[in-house]
Protein backbone atom coordinates (compact mmCIF):
# COMPACT_ATOMS: atom_id res chain seq x y z
CA UNK A 1 0.00 0.00 0.00
CA UNK A 2 2.57 2.60 0.81
CA UNK A 3 4.18 1.91 -2.85
CA UNK A 4 1.06 3.44 -4.16
CA UNK A 5 0.94 6.66 -2.76
CA UNK A 6 4.81 7.44 -3.90
CA UNK A 7 6.83 9.86 -2.00
CA UNK A 8 6.48 12.96 -4.25
CA UNK A 9 2.93 12.80 -4.27
CA UNK A 10 3.31 13.28 -0.51
CA UNK A 11 5.54 17.10 -0.80
CA UNK A 12 2.18 18.86 -1.70
CA UNK A 13 0.10 17.46 1.63
CA UNK A 14 2.84 18.65 4.33
CA UNK A 15 1.71 21.27 7.14
CA UNK A 16 3.93 23.91 7.23
CA UNK A 17 4.38 26.26 10.04
CA UNK A 18 7.32 29.29 10.27
CA UNK A 19 7.93 31.12 13.52
CA UNK A 20 10.73 34.24 13.65
CA UNK A 21 12.71 35.08 16.33
CA UNK A 22 11.86 38.83 16.19
CA UNK A 23 8.96 40.68 14.78
CA UNK A 24 8.57 43.96 13.01
CA UNK A 25 8.43 45.52 9.17
CA UNK A 26 11.60 44.32 8.53
CA UNK A 27 11.60 41.16 9.98
CA UNK A 28 13.87 38.26 8.47
CA UNK A 29 11.43 36.13 6.33
CA UNK A 30 11.87 32.68 4.71
CA UNK A 31 10.13 32.08 1.25
CA UNK A 32 9.56 28.01 0.81
CA UNK A 33 6.96 26.85 -2.02
CA UNK A 34 5.58 23.80 -2.19
CA UNK A 35 8.05 22.65 -4.70
CA UNK A 36 10.66 23.36 -2.95
CA UNK A 37 10.52 20.23 -0.91
CA UNK A 38 11.68 17.59 -2.68
CA UNK A 39 11.34 14.50 0.13
CA UNK A 40 12.07 12.03 -2.57
CA UNK A 41 15.84 13.62 -2.54
CA UNK A 42 15.82 15.21 0.92
CA UNK A 43 16.29 18.40 0.32
CA UNK A 44 14.93 21.78 1.04
CA UNK A 45 15.34 24.70 -0.98
CA UNK A 46 14.60 28.34 -0.09
CA UNK A 47 15.15 31.76 0.32
CA UNK A 48 15.77 34.50 2.79
CA UNK A 49 14.93 37.95 2.22
CA UNK A 50 18.16 39.26 3.92
CA UNK A 51 21.94 38.15 3.41
CA UNK A 52 22.11 34.37 4.64
CA UNK A 53 24.88 33.05 7.31
CA UNK A 54 23.58 29.62 7.87
CA UNK A 55 20.76 27.26 8.45
CA UNK A 56 20.80 23.82 10.56
CA UNK A 57 17.60 21.51 9.96
CA UNK A 58 16.65 18.35 12.29
CA UNK A 59 14.21 15.59 11.49
CA UNK A 60 12.08 13.96 14.34
CA UNK A 61 10.35 11.19 15.47
CA UNK A 62 6.70 10.71 16.17
CA UNK A 63 8.53 10.55 20.18
CA UNK A 64 10.45 13.64 19.33
CA UNK A 65 13.76 12.10 18.83
CA UNK A 66 16.22 13.55 16.73
CA UNK A 67 16.31 11.14 13.48
CA UNK A 68 19.20 13.10 12.10
CA UNK A 69 20.43 16.66 11.48
CA UNK A 70 23.01 18.93 9.95
CA UNK A 71 24.36 22.25 9.53
CA UNK A 72 25.16 24.25 6.32
CA UNK A 73 27.17 27.71 6.31
CA UNK A 74 26.05 29.78 3.03
CA UNK A 75 29.19 32.59 3.91
CA UNK A 76 26.78 35.90 3.83
CA UNK A 77 25.01 34.97 0.50
CA UNK A 78 22.58 37.73 -0.64
CA UNK A 79 19.22 37.96 -0.38
CA UNK A 80 17.01 36.42 -2.28
CA UNK A 81 19.96 33.71 -3.43
CA UNK A 82 18.33 30.50 -3.58
CA UNK A 83 19.23 27.94 -0.65
CA UNK A 84 19.29 24.20 -0.47
CA UNK A 85 19.79 22.31 2.35
CA UNK A 86 19.97 18.41 2.82
CA UNK A 87 19.23 15.84 5.48
CA UNK A 88 20.57 12.45 5.74
CA UNK A 89 18.13 9.12 5.08
CA UNK A 90 15.53 8.98 7.48
CA UNK A 91 15.54 5.73 9.08
CA UNK A 92 12.53 3.72 10.42
CA UNK A 93 9.37 5.16 9.98
CA UNK A 94 9.51 7.30 6.62
CA UNK A 95 5.40 7.93 7.09
CA UNK A 96 5.55 9.77 10.13
CA UNK A 97 8.29 12.63 10.66
CA UNK A 98 8.67 16.65 11.65
CA UNK A 99 11.20 18.69 9.66
CA UNK A 100 12.85 21.70 11.26
CA UNK A 101 14.85 24.44 9.74
CA UNK A 102 16.42 27.02 11.36
CA UNK A 103 18.24 29.61 9.47
CA UNK A 104 20.23 32.72 10.50
CA UNK A 105 21.36 35.55 8.74
CA UNK A 106 24.26 37.25 8.89
CA UNK A 107 23.29 39.69 11.68
CA UNK A 108 22.61 36.32 14.01
CA UNK A 109 18.60 37.00 13.72
CA UNK A 110 17.34 33.25 12.77
CA UNK A 111 13.74 32.17 11.00
CA UNK A 112 12.28 28.60 11.87
CA UNK A 113 10.10 26.80 9.36
CA UNK A 114 8.51 23.66 10.20
CA UNK A 115 7.52 20.03 7.51
CA UNK A 116 4.59 18.06 9.57
CA UNK A 117 3.70 14.71 7.72
CA UNK A 118 1.27 12.40 9.38
CA UNK A 119 -0.19 9.28 7.36
CA UNK A 120 -1.00 5.82 9.22
CA UNK A 121 -2.98 2.61 7.81
CA UNK A 122 -4.90 0.78 10.67
CA UNK A 123 -4.58 -2.69 10.63
CA UNK A 124 -8.34 -4.52 10.87
CA UNK A 125 -10.11 -7.57 9.52
CA UNK A 126 -12.22 -6.94 6.87
CA UNK A 127 -15.82 -6.92 6.66
CA UNK A 128 -17.17 -9.04 4.78
CA UNK A 129 -20.66 -8.51 2.85
CA UNK A 130 -23.44 -10.12 0.87
CA UNK A 131 -22.85 -10.39 -3.07
CA UNK A 132 -24.04 -7.12 -4.22
CA UNK A 133 -24.83 -5.54 -0.94
CA UNK A 134 -23.44 -3.01 1.86
CA UNK A 135 -25.61 -3.58 4.47
CA UNK A 136 -23.30 -4.18 7.98
CA UNK A 137 -24.15 -7.37 8.97
CA UNK A 138 -25.11 -7.61 12.68
CA UNK A 139 -21.90 -10.59 12.51
CA UNK A 140 -19.23 -8.38 10.91
CA UNK A 141 -20.00 -5.59 13.40
CA UNK A 142 -17.53 -6.87 15.95
CA UNK A 143 -14.99 -6.72 13.49
CA UNK A 144 -15.58 -2.76 13.03
CA UNK A 145 -15.84 -2.52 17.10
CA UNK A 146 -12.46 -3.36 17.04
CA UNK A 147 -10.86 -1.08 15.14
CA UNK A 148 -12.40 2.00 16.56
CA UNK A 149 -10.10 1.99 19.82
CA UNK A 150 -6.68 1.07 17.10
CA UNK A 151 -8.26 4.82 15.38
CA UNK A 152 -8.22 6.82 18.87
CA UNK A 153 -4.89 5.61 19.49
CA UNK A 154 -3.13 6.50 16.56
CA UNK A 155 -5.06 10.01 16.74
CA UNK A 156 -4.07 10.74 20.32
CA UNK A 157 -0.51 9.64 19.26
CA UNK A 158 -0.52 12.05 16.27
CA UNK A 159 -1.84 14.93 18.33
CA UNK A 160 0.92 14.62 21.23
CA UNK A 161 3.77 15.25 18.65
CA UNK A 162 1.36 18.52 17.27
CA UNK A 163 -1.29 19.84 18.38
CA UNK A 164 -1.96 22.35 15.69
CA UNK A 165 -2.87 19.14 13.47
CA UNK A 166 -6.07 18.50 11.09
CA UNK A 167 -6.49 14.82 11.17
CA UNK A 168 -8.80 13.02 8.80
CA UNK A 169 -9.84 9.27 8.81
CA UNK A 170 -10.26 8.03 4.81
CA UNK A 171 -11.68 5.06 3.82
CA UNK A 172 -11.40 3.68 0.58
CA UNK A 173 -13.55 1.00 -0.81
CA UNK A 174 -12.32 -2.06 -3.50
CA UNK A 175 -13.89 -4.83 -5.01
CA UNK A 176 -13.58 -8.01 -7.02
CA UNK A 177 -13.46 -8.19 -10.76
CA UNK A 178 -17.23 -9.98 -10.52
CA UNK A 179 -19.74 -7.25 -12.42
CA UNK A 180 -19.01 -4.43 -14.49
CA UNK A 181 -16.57 -1.67 -14.07
CA UNK A 182 -19.32 0.84 -13.05
CA UNK A 183 -21.12 -0.75 -10.62
CA UNK A 184 -18.26 -2.40 -8.63
CA UNK A 185 -17.31 1.40 -8.37
CA UNK A 186 -20.66 2.71 -6.94
CA UNK A 187 -20.77 -0.94 -4.82
CA UNK A 188 -17.05 0.01 -2.98
CA UNK A 189 -18.31 3.65 -2.43
CA UNK A 190 -21.22 2.33 -0.61
CA UNK A 191 -19.64 -0.22 1.24
CA UNK A 192 -17.32 2.58 1.99
CA UNK A 193 -19.57 4.64 3.30
CA UNK A 194 -21.11 1.71 5.30
CA UNK A 195 -18.07 1.18 7.20
CA UNK A 196 -17.43 4.79 7.86
CA UNK A 197 -21.15 5.49 9.03
CA UNK A 198 -21.15 2.44 11.53
CA UNK A 199 -17.57 4.08 12.56
CA UNK A 200 -18.55 7.57 13.07
CA UNK A 201 -21.83 6.45 14.94
CA UNK A 202 -19.84 4.39 17.31
CA UNK A 203 -16.96 5.57 18.51
CA UNK A 204 -15.82 8.76 16.31
CA UNK A 205 -18.27 11.03 16.05
CA UNK A 206 -16.82 12.70 19.53
CA UNK A 207 -13.26 12.28 18.08
CA UNK A 208 -12.42 15.66 16.43
CA UNK A 209 -11.52 14.40 12.72
CA UNK A 210 -13.05 14.34 9.54
CA UNK A 211 -14.07 11.25 7.68
CA UNK A 212 -13.75 11.07 3.63
CA UNK A 213 -14.60 7.65 1.44
CA UNK A 214 -13.98 6.85 -2.05
CA UNK A 215 -14.65 3.89 -3.83
CA UNK A 216 -12.05 2.71 -6.60
CA UNK A 217 -14.11 -0.60 -7.46
CA UNK A 218 -11.80 -3.28 -9.26
CA UNK A 219 -9.10 -0.16 -10.13
CA UNK A 220 -6.45 -1.24 -7.39
CA UNK A 221 -6.57 -5.33 -7.30
CA UNK A 222 -4.55 -6.61 -3.99
CA UNK A 223 -4.26 -9.42 -6.02
CA UNK A 224 -4.27 -9.34 -10.01
CA UNK A 225 -6.97 -11.47 -11.35
CA UNK A 226 -8.99 -11.60 -14.68
CA UNK A 227 -12.59 -10.25 -15.55
CA UNK A 228 -15.06 -11.93 -13.46
CA UNK A 229 -12.45 -13.51 -10.76
CA UNK A 230 -14.24 -13.79 -7.35
CA UNK A 231 -11.15 -13.07 -4.83
CA UNK A 232 -12.01 -12.53 -1.32
CA UNK A 233 -8.28 -10.50 -0.96
CA UNK A 234 -10.08 -8.35 -3.67
CA UNK A 235 -12.96 -7.39 -1.16
CA UNK A 236 -11.67 -4.94 1.09
CA UNK A 237 -10.77 -1.25 2.45
CA UNK A 238 -8.37 0.88 3.60
CA UNK A 239 -8.52 2.62 6.94
CA UNK A 240 -6.19 6.16 6.86
CA UNK A 241 -5.31 8.14 9.56
CA UNK A 242 -3.70 11.20 7.88
CA UNK A 243 -3.25 15.30 8.10
CA UNK A 244 -3.92 15.06 4.27
CA UNK A 245 -6.27 13.39 1.31
CA UNK A 246 -4.34 10.15 0.08
CA UNK A 247 -3.38 10.45 -3.34
CA UNK A 248 -4.27 7.02 -4.68
CA UNK A 249 -4.64 6.86 -8.06
CA UNK A 250 -7.56 5.60 -9.75
CA UNK A 251 -11.27 7.15 -10.00
CA UNK A 252 -13.23 9.57 -8.49
CA UNK A 253 -12.13 12.03 -5.50
CA UNK A 254 -12.05 11.77 -1.15
CA UNK A 255 -15.29 12.51 0.13
CA UNK A 256 -16.50 13.81 3.28
CA UNK A 257 -19.04 12.75 4.77
CA UNK A 258 -18.19 14.15 8.48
Amino acid sequence: MRKIFGIISLVMCLMAVSYSAHAGKNQLRIIINKDDVDLENRTLNFRLNKDAAFAEIKVYDLDNNVLSEKMVSYDGARAGTQLSIQWPQIPGDQDNFRIELKATDINDFWVGFEIIHFYGEIPHEEVIFESGKWDILPSEAPKLDAVIPKIIEMVQKFQRFSSQMTYGLYVAGHTDTVGSTADNRLLSQRRAQAIAKYLMDNGLKQLKISISIRGFGEELLAVKTGDSVSEARNRRADYIISNFPPSMPGPGSWRKIK
